[in-house]
């Protein structure tokens, strides 16, 4: 029970740092009509540009917190994002892919840590705040595809992590 304190304080502490209210929309437009995830082309490319809208969403999803991964993947490839060395730690992952995919964070051993319900082109996990694990655990991303089997060339992920 002692071994838990530390690990319930830290969720808390992630917590809070997120609770800080969004800026303000830009006058003379909707909110509710803009993406979440601006798109820079019709899709993120292979090899070119696609990380800077992601990662323009820092402000917004992971208050508080440091870049700590950037990679693409395809498909159905697991790849890890952030390794909690030395410490616990929390994370928000945002990602955008060229067609709908199932997104989700797994933890080493393979347990689902945060998932996206239906198939989407972009969203955020630990959309409800940020996703935690023990000291020496890791944060690994997933995507399968979402549309009955179309090709998706690529999935781009960020991972920001709690200081």
């Amino acid at each position: 029970m002692r071994e838990a304190i530390p690990f319930v304080l830290l969720a808390f502490a992630c917590g809070a740092a997120l609770r800080q209210r969004p800026p303000a929309p830009p006058r003379g437009g909707d909110a509710a009509d803009a993406p979440l995830f601006p798109r820079e082309t019709e899709g993120p490319a292979p090899g070119g540009g696609g990380f800077s809208s992601l990662a323009a969403q820092a402000s917004v999803l992971a208050a508080g917190m440091r870049e700590a991964a950037r990679a693409e993947s395809s498909p159905g490839d697991r790849i890890e994002l952030v390794r909690a060395e030395g410490r616990d730690t929390c994370v928000r992952v945002a990602f955008a892919a060229s067609g709908p995919v199932s997104a989700r964070l797994l933890d080493g051993d393979g347990r689902v840590l945060a998932s996206q319900p239906a198939p989407v082109t972009e969203g955020a996990l630990g959309e409800h705040g940020p996703v935690c694990v023990r000291k020496g655990d890791l944060v690994a991303a997933e995507a399968e595809s979402g549309d009955g089997g179309a090709a998706v060339a690529v999935v781009r992920w960020i991972g920001w992590q709690a200081p």
